[in-house]
């Protein structure tokens, strides 16, 4: 029982914290930060937790599949979405992602599933360089709902995850650990409100996050069994932010 009220507690607090942070600093500031290992780790925790270390590190495999299949899944909607409304690409981009989750997961092992995020990382960056349709981009004043909706959709996406995990076993359940249930409720909202340009942002700043994310869940490969969940997550989650931030600055220099 105190494991749940952990979820109810850290995934919406967490939440607030990146959408605060992105009002207060920009949009590309919220991707960043809802592209760390922030949902990662609170899944892979309480995974750790709930079914054991050794189930946990069962999962980093379809984790890393499903790392790619997130990215694949975030340039897929950006561009759907030059056709068609939010609403619609939300579902064909749910779908797209069922299908490149499965396809990554069964096409290769944990080399494919990071030369493939790394390629997918490096179109995103491309893709979101000069924003394109800037003409159709606006500000709208954020209303009061919108962070207590980001809040609870992130709240009931991480408790489904973890909630099925003994059902699904440890390769689905580790395919649905990076799922940013932060960062898609967020890239979302920031397209309603914002237009292409803000869902640009927030795509980038969170393939970004997705190199640091990779480094987290090689971490979590090497070290889960032998130092522990907890060791092992903080180490990973230090490794991502410093990655992530370094590689922000490059980007932003070049």
């Amino acid at each position: 029982m105190t494991v749940f009220y952990l979820k109810l507690f850290m995934t919406p607090t967490l939440m607030l914290a990146i959408s605060l942070a992105g009002k207060r600093w920009g949009t590309q500031i919220g991707g960043l930060l809802s592209g760390l290992p922030v949902t990662s780790a609170l899944v892979m925790l309480f995974l750790s937790l709930e079914q054991g270390e050794a189930f946990a590190s069962l999962a980093v495999p379809g984790a890393l599949a499903g790392v790619a299949a997130v990215q694949a899944t975030c340039l897929f909607y950006y561009g759907v979405t030059r056709r068609v409304g939010a609403l619609v690409g939300c579902i064909a981009a749910l779908a797209f992602f069922v299908l490149a989750a499965l396809a990554t997961s069964h096409l290769g092992g944990v080399a494919l599933s990071v030369i493939a995020t790394l390629l997918l990382v490096i179109a995103i960056v491309v893709a979101t360089a000069k924003p394109a349709d800037a003409s159709a981009a606006r500000y709208v004043p954020t209303p009061r709902w919108v962070i207590p909706m980001r809040m609870m959709t992130a709240t009931l996406l991480l408790l489904v995850i973890t909630a099925s995990a003994t059902l699904l076993g440890p390769v689905v359940s580790g395919m649905l650990a990076p799922v940013p249930v932060i960062a898609w409720p967020l890239a979302v909202f920031a397209h309603v409100q914002g237009g292409r340009q803000e869902l640009a942002a927030i795509i980038r700043g969170n393939g970004i996050g997705a190199v640091g994310v990779v480094g987290f869940y090689l971490t979590l490969q090497h070290t889960l069994l032998q130092w522990g969940a907890v060791m092992s997550i903080a180490i990973g989650v230090l490794l991502a932010v410093v990655v992530t931030f370094v590689l922000a600055k490059v980007l932003e220099a070049r």
